[in-house]
Formats: C-alpha cells, structure tokens, sequence
C-alpha cells in the first residue's frame, strides 16, 4: 500500500528556553528566582528538577505564546514582573515590529556582540548621522527618530543663518549664530552616538527573535491504524513535524 506523507502540527503546550548559545530547551518552567531558572524536561513531568542560571538564558517562550527576553540587565521575578536598574518596569515581550523606544528598556548596546548575519551595520549608520543628522536611524528603519535629529538640525542651522544674514554686524545676531553653531555640533555629535546605539539593540532585538521563532523541522516514520474489516490495522508512513 502506497504510504502517505501525513503533517503533525505538534501542540505548543511547552516552554521553550532559549540558551544564549543556541540551544532550544522544551521544558515546563516551574519557578524563576533572582538569580536561577528551575524546570522540568517537557517529556518528564516528574522528572529532576534542573536549575540554570539566568545569565545563561536568552528567551522563555511560554505555552501561552508570551517570549520573555532576559537580555541585558534585566531580571524577572516567579511572577513575572521585570526589574531594570532597581526599578521595576514592564514585562518584556517580543513580538515582531517593535522600535527603538520599546526596546531600549530592554537591552543595553553596552551588551552587543556583533553576530553575522546582522541586518543593522552601527558603523554605517553612525557614518550616516554624521554626513546627515538622522539619516543612520533612517536606514535602521527608526524613520520618525531619524526625521527628528534632521528637523532639529535644520532649525539650528537657520538660526545661525538667518541671524548674521539679517543683523551681520550685531551683537545679539552674533551670539545667536554661536548658539547655533554649538547647538548644531552638539546635536551631530548626539546624532551619530545614537544611531550607533540604536544599530546595536536592533541587532540584538533582530537575533532573538529569530532565536525564538525559528522553526524546527523534522521528517520521520510514523505508524497510523486505521479501521478495517477486523479492526484496526497498522500503516507505515512519514511524518513532517513542525515544531515552533
């Protein structure tokens, strides 16, 4: 009898833990402390309790589809609250889409490690910024973020313009052009520093969440029974797992 190629869609029911070497835990997390991780092997339910520390972990998908990211310097209390420098903050959740503003309380650029395959360069976008204010948060897809260091930008500049165009040899007009100029070179400055950072947490922000919704898939043997004339009877097949 011709074998079939069946498609199992395996249920999400597990935990998945996410190392920050790579390697996919399915587990059942049981209690998340200051310091470590404890959790059951999804497959043993009253197996050992295993305890890993938190520093070692990048994401915990839970079964209900939440991601938590323990980047950073971050750590989450058993109720799942985040404290970030003392303070307690949000539950980081990553979700695809997300921008600067969000994720800059999650990570920090002082952690980047630079990973191939990273879709931001923060040595390109910091060279943008300084031809043109904005433009390295531009390229890095922070289009509003960008648009602001450029606006800001031009408006110091016509201050410096228009006031030694219209009053050259005054005084105000003069002090008015320096600010200006300072203003200007201070914003630059700020400009090129921030489309570093923000080239580095999107990076960052880029690498788990493909850590966390990659896709495993897996081809094997499968045994099906299916009803017959004397009751149920074994098919060999394949089976094509997909496991989120």
């Amino acid at each position: 009898m011709i074998c079939l190629l069946g498609t199992a869609l395996p249920s999400l029911a597990q935990d998945i833990i996410t190392t920050k070497v790579g390697e996919r835990i399915e587990a059942k997390v049981l209690e998340i402390d200051s310091r470590d991780i404890r959790y059951r092997l999804y497959d043993e339910p009253d197996g050992v309790v295993y305890k890993v520390p938190k520093q070692e972990i990048l994401t915990i998908r839970y079964e209900s589809g939440r991601i938590e990211s323990f980047s950073g310097n971050h750590s989450r209390s058993q109720d799942g609250n985040l404290f970030s420098n003392g303070g307690p903050s949000t539950v980081a959740t990553l979700v695809p889409g997300m921008k600067y503003r969000e994720l800059k309380s999650i990570y920090r650029p002082s952690d980047y490690v630079p990973v191939t395959g990273g879709p931001y360069s923060p040595g390109l976008a910091g060279v943008l910024s300084f031809i043109i204010p904005g433009l390295g948060q531009m390229v890095c897809d922070e289009l509003g973020r960008g648009f602001g260091y450029l606006g800001g930008s031009i408006g110091l500049a016509l201050v410096s313009g228009v006031s030694l165009a219209y009053s050259p040899y005054s005084g105000t007009a003069a002090i008015l052009a320096l600010a200006g100029s300072i203003g200007l070179l201070t914003l630059d400055i700020a400009a090129i520093v921030d489309a570093v950072k923000v080239a580095k947490v999107k990076n960052m922000y880029v690498n788990d969440l493909r850590q966390t919704y990659a896709c495993d898939v897996r081809l094997g043997p499968s045994v099906e029974y299916v009803p017959s004339g004397s009751g149920l009877r074994p098919v060999m097949g394949m089976a094509l797992t997909f496991n989120f």
